[in-house]
């Protein structure tokens, strides 16, 4: 299993993943006529990223991620638990 983080705070997040992007999030939406899931998208000046994260519950934790990216060519899907910050 890769490992990787995501920390999003409003409208920025730091993703690391073979290596760390400080990325914007300039849109962020939920499912046509649902509260859940949310999808953000996220921009660097190396990296972008699409989060999607559902309140479904994932281990110990209250919610599930899925994070699209890529490395050069090679598309990335991510997949793990999330929890909200305090």
């Amino acid at each position: 299993m890769p490992e990787w983080m995501l920390t999003i705070a409003g409208e920025t997040a730091q993703f690391t993943f073979q290596r760390q992007s400080d990325m914007t999030i300039p849109h962020q939406t939920s499912a046509e006529g649902q509260d859940w899931p949310k999808a953000l998208t996220l921009i660097s000046r190396n990296d972008t990223a699409i989060v999607i994260i559902d309140n479904r519950a994932c281990n110990e934790a209250p919610y599930t991620a899925q994070v699209l990216t890529q490395r050069g060519q090679t598309p990335i899907l991510l997949t793990g638990c999330c929890t909200a910050a305090e």
